[in-house]
C-alpha cells in the first residue's frame, strides 16, 4: 500500500535518491548527460530538498510495506502563482497510482483560495505531458513572468476547491 505525507527532514535522502533514481531513465533520450548532471546536481543536492521542504510543499510517497520513499512531488510558489516543480516516482511504481496520489495529495495541500496548479515540462515529454493532460492540465491562460524557452512549456489546472 502506498500513503503520501509532508515530507520532513528526515526525508532528505530519501527524496534525493528518488532523483537521482528517476531523472537518468526520466531524461536519458530527451536530454543530455550533461543536461542530467547539471540538474541532478542544480534541483536534487541536499540543499535544494531541505530548502524546499522548509519554504514550499513536499510530499513523500512511501510504500508501507518496506518504509521505502517511492515518489515525491514538490510545490512552491513563483510570481504569486502556485508551481509543482517536481514530481516524480521510481520507475518500478509508475503507472501503479502513485503519481495521482502525489498529485492529489500536491492539490489538497495548496492553501484555500489557490485557483490554479502550474507546472513546466520539456516539450518532448510525452510520457509526462500525456499524465498531466490525462489529469486535467492544459495550457495555461496566465503563468509567472519567467520565459521558459523552446524546451520547456507551462501546463496549468484550473482547481474548483469551493
Amino acid at each position: 500500500m502506498i500513503t503520501v505525507r509532508p515530507a520532513t527532514l528526515d526525508d532528505v535522502e530519501g527524496v534525493r535518491a528518488i532523483g537521482h533514481r528517476t531523472w537518468p531513465v526520466a531524461y536519458a533520450e530527451l536530454a543530455t548527460p550533461e543536461f542530467i548532471e547539471d540538474g541532478l546536481a542544480r534541483y536534487w543536492s541536499a540543499g535544494a530538498i531541505e530548502w524546499g521542504i522548509r519554504n514550499g510543499i513536499t510530499l513523500v510517497a512511501v510504500d508501507t510495506g518496506s518504509t521505502e520513499l517511492v515518489g515525491m512531488a514538490g510545490l512552491g510558489q513563483e510570481d504569486g502563482f502556485w508551481v509543482m516543480w517536481k514530481l516524480y516516482v521510481l520507475p518500478g511504481y509508475q503507472a501503479g497510482g502513485v503519481g495521482k496520489a502525489l498529485l492529489d495529495g500536491a492539490i489538497e495541500a495548496l492553501p484555500a483560495g489557490t485557483d490554479q496548479l502550474l507546472l513546466n515540462v520539456l516539450v518532448g515529454n510525452e510520457k509526462a505531458i500525456g499524465f498531466y493532460r490525462r489529469h486535467g492540465f492544459r495550457e495555461p491562460e496566465r503563468t509567472p513572468a519567467r520565459e521558459l524557452g523552446d524546451h520547456q512549456c507551462w501546463m496549468g489546472l484550473d482547481l474548483d476547491r469551493t
